[in-house]
């Protein structure tokens, strides 16, 4: 797991977001909605939303210590999320070949409330990065 890139993410990081697992090809992490992060309606951006999603594709697409990187993104927003709600995103692949891992994940709230949908794309370059 030391060669993730992605568990060095700074964005994630300032976001506050927190990683609850990681195993191979999956990551689940949560974030705890900011009155800084609400939009002109009272509900958290979606860029959040996406954000957070993201950030655990990544972390789930970095899991073989190859450098995945996204090349497709796609979310689906259900239902909002408002200031003080502690969000879920959990991202896991379900198709790989030598350089595409496709994924797929959602978000929830505290009550278990689905509020959105995650698909993504990962392709592998080769070879990995050295640091």
């Amino acid at each position: 797991m030391t060669d993730n890139f992605a568990l060095k993410d700074q964005f994630a990081k300032h976001l506050g977001a927190e990683i609850l697992e990681i195993k191979d090809g999956y990551a689940k992490v949560q974030l705890k909605v900011q009155k800084y992060f609400l939009n002109g309606v009272h509900t958290a951006h979606g860029g959040v939303l996406f954000s957070l999603t993201d950030y655990a594709f990544a972390l789930a697409a970095n899991t073989s210590g190859e450098t995945g990187v996204a090349i497709n993104a796609s979310i689906q927003f259900i239902k909002p999320a408002f200031e003080g709600d502690v969000i879920v995103a959990e991202a896991k692949m379900f198709s790989r070949s030598k350089r595409l891992g496709t994924f797929s994940g959602s978000i929830i709230n505290q009550k278990k409330e689905i509020l959105a949908h995650f698909n993504a794309m990962a392709y592998y370059k080769a070879p990995k990065i050295k640091e």
